[in-house]
């Protein structure tokens, strides 16, 4: 492309909004390049503002991809090249923060550990909704994450909106950020835990070594964390998945606006081919991490726990342009082995449990084969043991009335059951063990296996969570002890 051709193409949008307008979509005229120049030169020439010609041109281009309505298209001045590239690397100055886009503001996906942003508390779902005092309402993602980076040692202030509570503002200091993407450990006897935070460009390289290194440890089953992981570099991805796969075996296919398929295959000895392996994903799952979890549960070769993942399902590739910077463009949609198109769905976990405290108990339990288990509420504090392993509540026990209700979702998704909303009837259905009941929240009643189940007291509701009354678990045949403060459930 031309240089002169730059502001022409820029300015598009601009045109595109003045040509839009009811007095004159009408009258047949159409808008070329030579229209673009001319309104672009007059501009330039007369507005009384004698706007800076790049104020005008960056300007343009955001309007120009923003009329995609494609958040993951976007402009990547020549300033910040370096920095997406370093990111991709895990090394560059920023606040430790990962961000998505969230609608009208970025939502946190995670925050790296023992970085300004974890230290100063904040969380993932978190929104930012102004830094440094300036609101970013519909900003690009790329232009916020610009803003929040900066010279190591200066100071940013974010204010975040968390649900429940009030705006407040953070002061972070950047800090050089250098952060490996895959980080393991033996979690017990026989089961290892490795976790990707993104994939990067040498996530292969860091997973290769940390799972031949739980391997060598005894490790013959596997859980795989990808919740909170917003994705990155397809090819890492499918270097990842060849661990798993049969060498040959199509890990992804992309398919772009004219059909043209392109399939990535393994080409990597599958030296964990065979072992039992849990995924862990989340609504934050998304794009590369779907990649890798979509192939493993195509090809059998992992069980996905958790819940549903973000709907990711495009690619993106980095264009370098001829007048600096590049533009990194959704160029085609990925379909997993088995042809699923996930694009604004994404991917069903074959074990739903959408307590995340619970992830690991499921994926433990699943991974040993255990049909029963023992659960222990404590009333004195905020606490339960799984399977004599402790996990924070964030719903306590309570006493109303006389009645000891306990935390409905938790408990049984603790014990190995699916619990549903069911928003046409206000109903919440649990499932499993052979069992079907439905709480009616409405009416005050349940129902199990089609028929109104007599004396069963109705569900108790605060803060927004739901209880069960302790005496209404035997229609499930669950076994309940109580001693002093604890009570004792056995499935």
């Amino acid at each position: 492309m031309k240089k002169t051709a730059l502001p022409l193409l820029a300015l598009l949008l601009v045109l595109f909004f003045l040509f839009a307008s009811p007095s004159l979509a009408d009258d047949g005229s159409s808008v070329g390049l030579d229209t673009l120049e001319e309104i672009y030169m007059q501009v330039q020439n007369l507005h009384i503002y004698n706007p800076d010609p790049e104020t005008l041109i960056r300007g343009a281009i955001e309007g120009l991809i923003g009329s995609l309505d494609d958040p993951y298209t976007e402009y990547l001045p020549p300033e910040e090249i370096k920095n997406f590239s370093d990111s991709l690397d895990g090394d560059y100055v920023g606040v430790g923060i990962q961000l998505q886009p969230g609608g009208e503001y970025p939502r946190v996906i995670s925050t790296f550990e023992n970085t300004p942003a974890s230290e100063a508390g904040i969380k993932p779902d978190d929104l930012v909704i102004k830094v440094d005092g300036v609101s970013v309402l519909n900003e690009p993602l790329g232009t916020v994450v610009q803003k929040i980076r900066g010279p190591k040692g200066t100071k940013v202030r974010l204010t975040i909106r968390r649900q429940g509570v009030a705006d407040f503002e953070v002061e972070l200091v950047r800090a050089s950020i250098n952060t490996p993407t895959v980080s393991g450990k033996m979690l017990e006897p026989g089961i290892g835990y490795i976790r990707i935070s993104m994939f990067g460009t040498h996530t292969p390289e860091e997973f290769g070594k940390t799972l031949a290194g739980l391997i060598r440890q005894g490790a013959d089953g596997l859980i795989l964390d990808l919740r909170d992981n917003p994705g990155g570099i397809l090819q890492a991805a499918v270097q990842v998945g060849g661990n798993f796969l049969e060498t040959g075996r199509v890990v992804v296919s992309t398919v772009d606006r004219n059909g043209r398929r392109q399939e990535y295959c393994n080409e990597e000895k599958p030296v964990a081919r065979g072992i039992p392996v849990v995924v862990l994903v989340n609504h934050n799952s998304a794009s590369a991490a779907e990649i890798l979890a979509g192939a493993l549960q195509d090809y059998g070769a992992a069980v996905l726990i958790g819940s549903q993942t973000y709907g990711k399902g495009t690619v993106q590739i980095v264009v370098p342009l001829e007048t600096g910077g590049a533009l990194k463009l959704t160029a085609a949609r990925y379909w997993t082995p088995n042809g699923r198109i996930i694009d604004g769905t994404g991917l069903s976990p074959d074990i739903q449990v959408l307590t995340s405290d619970l992830h690991l108990a499921a994926a433990k339990r699943y991974l040993k084969k255990q049909t029963g288990g023992e659960l222990v509420f404590k009333k004195d504090k905020p606490e339960a043991l799984i399977n004599g392993e402790a996990v924070q509540l964030r719903q306590a026990v309570l006493e109303r009335s006389g009645l000891v209700y306990l935390p409905l979702r938790f408990l049984f998704e603790g014990l190995g059951y699916r619990v549903d909303w069911q928003a046409d009837n206000d109903g919440i259905k649990i499932s499993g063990a052979g069992a079907e009941v439905i709480f009616y929240a409405g009416q005050g009643r349940a129902v199990a296996g089609g028929q109104v189940v007599p004396g069963a007291a109705p569900l108790l509701f605060e803060e927004g969570a739901a209880f069960i009354p302790l005496n209404n678990l035997g229609i499930f045949n669950i076994g309940v002890v109580v001693e002093g403060n604890n009570i004792i459930l056995k499935k």
